[in-house]
């Protein structure tokens, strides 16, 4: 089976406590990503993202490893992917590693942008605040 994926790597210069509060704690996210977010990041738990037009993303955290790794699946407009972000600390800051797996035929052009979009205002943003909580 062809598989169909994004892969987004950035470094943030900022501690890995930091960046990984921004995919799994709700204060921190909305420096960065959505008008609403709803999270609870623990396996089973709740992910729900409210955009300012109103597109919402939800989905269920799969796995979560403190500081580590995070899985969760995500529904936006239809579309149902895994999304997969490793967190790896590096001198003066932190690697972030984000997969996002779709169906064989999703058009993907729109995911790319998006992720591309939002991952720089967070290397920004974290960067700029060494604490966005």
């Amino acid at each position: 089976m062809k598989s169909n994926f994004l892969f987004k790597e950035i470094w943030i210069k900022a501690p890995i406590e930091e960046v990984f509060a921004c995919f799994t704690e709700e204060e921190a996210m909305l420096t960065w990503h959505g008008k609403e977010v709803t999270l609870n990041a623990v396996p089973g738990g709740i992910y729900k993202v409210i955009f300012e037009n109103g597109t919402t993303i939800r989905g269920i955290y799969q796995e979560v490893v403190p500081l580590e790794k995070i899985v969760y699946t995500a529904n936006y407009e239809g579309v149902d992917s895994v999304v997969t972000v490793q967190f790896v600390t590096q001198e003066g800051g932190t690697l972030v590693q984000l997969r996002q797996e779709f169906s064989p035929d999703q058009d993907i052009a729109s995911f790319d942008y998006g992720w591309d979009y939002f991952l720089g205002i967070l290397q920004r943003l974290v960067a700029a605040d060494p604490d966005p909580r």
